[in-house]
């Protein structure tokens, strides 16, 4: 029984110490800002990915190369609906909302041999721009 009872201790260790410092890396190696942050795109590319991507999409599309037409256009709906929220959360779930929209329109981008969302581009170039 006291073997037991130290593997289940020095498991239950083990996860405590390790668990923090992985969401930690995780998450400071994107931008915690919802407009900056690709969701999807940044669980398997790394930060100078995403910062290529959105140059390469600047590139491509000259007319959005300026952060506040990015951010105009990523909280402002198809519909002209302008997002009035700046609660993050609100943010995050407008983005992913917009993604899925532009999936679903078959609104997307090819860049540097990546499909993504027109969405999902804006993100990375406003990221490249901040």
């Amino acid at each position: 029984m006291k073997r037991r009872t130290f593997i289940l201790t020095a498991i239950a260790g083990a996860a405590i110490i390790t668990i923090p410092v992985i969401k930690y890396r995780c998450r400071d190696s994107i931008t915690g800002d919802p407009l900056l942050r690709p969701d999807v795109l940044s669980r398997f590319c790394d930060k100078d990915t995403i910062l290529e991507i959105g140059r390469q999409y600047m590139v491509q599309v000259p007319a959005e190369a300026r952060k506040e037409k990015l951010i105009e256009l990523l909280l402002t709906s198809d519909k002209g609906e302008k997002l009035k929220s700046s609660d993050e959360s609100e943010i995050s779930k407008w983005i992913e909302q917009k993604v899925q929209q532009d999936f679903q329109t078959e609104r997307m981008v090819i860049v540097n041999g990546w499909i993504l969302s027109a969405t999902e581009t804006r993100q990375c170039a406003l990221l490249s721009l901040s």
